[in-house]
C-alpha cells in the first residue's frame, strides 16, 4: 500500500528540491515566496496522494470502502455473493384480540408496543382488514425493521384509535416472521472475502460454509460428518451477536429454517430451476444444529492496584481474543490461521500485550465451570466470555 505523506513532509520535499535547484539556501522567514509556493503545492499533493491511496485501496475486498463512502465494497460482493448487505427485516407478530364477534379491525390500523413490552414505544400495523369471529389472532408487522422494535410472548400492545366494538389491548402469543438486523458491513465483506478464498467443490465442506452464509443472520457455520452414521452431516450454525437469540451467537429455530432452506436450494431467483438445486445426491441427511455457547470465567489472583481502566482494558482485549476462538474445519479453513484452543497462556499474553509490566501472581481458566488450563472448541462449541474475577 501506497504510503501517505503529511502536507509538512511534502512542504519540506518540495523545499529540499527548491534549494538544490537553486544552489542556496531558502529563508526561513515565514512571508517568503518560495515557502508559501511550496506549501501550495504539498497542499496539491497531498490530495493527489489521498486519491491515489484510495484508488489502491477499493481495488481489494478486504480494504474497499462501502460505496457510501465512494469505495466498491459493494460491487465485489455483488460479483461475487450475487446480492448486496442484506438490509433489516421486520418482525411479524402473532397476537390474541377480544371483542365482538363480527366486529371489524380495518386494514393499516396501528398499535404501540406498552410500556412494559420488551421493545417498548414501537408502532405495529395490521396488513390487512380482520372480522372478529371468537379466538381471535391477528398478525402485525412492526414498522421499524430490525431487532430494535423485537417483541416476545406475553408482550401486550395498544391502539392508537379506539376500534368500534374491539378491546383496544392485544397480547403477543408469538412470530410469524423474525425480526433481523441490517448486515453490517464489516460482515458483507467477511461474508465476501470467504467466498473468495473459498473454492465451490460440489458438495465439500467449503460449498457448506459458502451457502449457509445465503441465509439472513448466519455468522458462521461449521459443518461435520457424523459419526457413526453414513452420508449424514452436522451442520452447527452460529447467528450474529444481534440476531442470536442469546446474545452469544445461538440461532433461532426460524433461522436454522432458513439455512436449511438455502442449503438445499439456491435463492438466486436469476438462475435456471436445473442450477438451483445444492444438497449432493449421496448426502442422506444434513442435521441443522444451533452452536453450543460456553461460559469461559477468568480469575486473576494478585493483580495489585489494579485500576477500572486497565480492567476495561484487559476484558476489551479477553473479549475480542475470544471472538477469534472458533471450531476448526479441516476440510475448509486453512491451516495456519487454526485458532480453536484457549488456554491460561494465551490469557497470560494477552493481559500482558494489555498492560505491559503488569504484575499478578496466577491465571485460573473455567470453561463451562470445569477447571482447565487449556480447552479445545469443537462439534459446534464455541466460547463466551462470562466473567473476569480479581482475587
Amino acid at each position: 500500500m501506497i504510503t501517505i505523506p503529511t502536507i509538512s513532509q511534502l512542504t519540506t520535499s518540495i523545499l529540499t528540491d527548491l534549494q538544490a535547484a537553486y544552489g542556496a539556501p531558502i529563508p526561513t522567514f515565514t512571508k517568503n515566496v518560495l515557502r508559501i509556493q511550496a506549501l501550495v503545492q504539498a497542499a496539491k499533493l497531498k490530495i493527489y496522494y489521498l486519491a491515489i491511496g484510495s484508488i489502491q485501496k477499493n481495488i481489494f475486498v478486504d480494504t474497499a470502502d462501502p460505496v457510501s463512502a465512494g469505495g466498491t465494497l459493494e460491487r465485489f460482493g455483488f460479483v461475487k455473493l450475487g446480492r448486496n448487505p442484506f438490509p433489516a427485516r421486520a418482525g411479524q407478530y402473532v397476537c390474541l384480540v377480544s371483542g365482538t364477534i363480527g366486529a371489524t379491525i380495518a386494514a393499516n390500523t396501528t398499535f404501540k408496543s406498552d410500556d412494559n413490552s420488551t421493545s417498548p414505544g414501537m408502532l405495529f400495523i395490521l396488513d390487512n382488514n380482520y372480522t372478529l369471529v371468537g379466538s381471535d389472532r391477528i398478525t402485525l408487522r412492526a414498522l421499524t425493521p430490525g431487532q430494535i422494535s423485537k417483541l416476545t410472548p406475553y408482550d401486550t400492545l395498544t391502539s392508537t384509535a379506539p376500534i368500534a366494538n374491539v378491546n383496544s389491548s392485544v397480547a403477543v402469543i408469538g412470530s410469524f416472521i423474525d425480526p433481523l438486523d441490517a448486515e453490517s458491513i464489516e460482515d458483507y465483506r467477511q461474508s465476501a472475502i470467504e467466498a473468495y478464498r473459498l473454492e465451490p467443490q460440489g458438495g465439500a465442506a467449503t460449498d457448506y460454509r459458502i451457502w449457509a452464509k445465503d441465509a439472513q443472520g448466519v455468522a458462521n457455520s461449521y459443518p461435520y460428518a457424523k459419526s457413526g452414521a453414513n452420508n449424514e452431516i452436522n451442520l452447527y450454525v452460529e447467528a450474529t451477536i444481534a440476531d442470536s437469540t442469546d446474545g452469544k451467537g445461538t440461532p433461532s429455530a426460524s433461522l436454522l429454517t432458513a439455512v436449511e432452506s438455502v442449503v438445499e436450494f439456491d435463492p438466486d431467483t436469476t438462475k435456471p430451476l436445473s442450477e438451483r438445486g445444492r444438497r449432493p445426491l449421496g448426502v442422506f441427511q444434513v442435521h441443522y444444529l444451533a452452536i453450543t455457547p460456553l461460559n469461559i470465567d477468568i480469575t486473576i489472583s494478585g493483580f495489585s492496584g489494579v485500576t477500572a481502566d486497565q480492567k476495561t482494558l484487559i476484558l476489551n482485549a479477553i473479549t475480542q481474543a475470544l471472538s477469534q476462538v472458533r471450531p476448526f474445519i479441516s476440510a475448509s479453513d486453512i491451516l495456519s490461521e487454526r485458532n480453536d484452543t484457549f488456554s491460561i497462556n494465551n490469557i497470560i499474553s494477552i493481559i500482558l500485550a494489555a498492560i505491559p509490566g503488569a504484575i499478578f501472581t496466577s491465571v485460573s481458566l473455567s470453561v463451562a465451570s470445569v477447571g482447565v488450563s487449556s480447552y479445545q472448541f469443537q462439534n459446534g462449541d464455541i466460547p463466551y466470555l462470562n466473567s473476569i474475577t480479581y482475587a
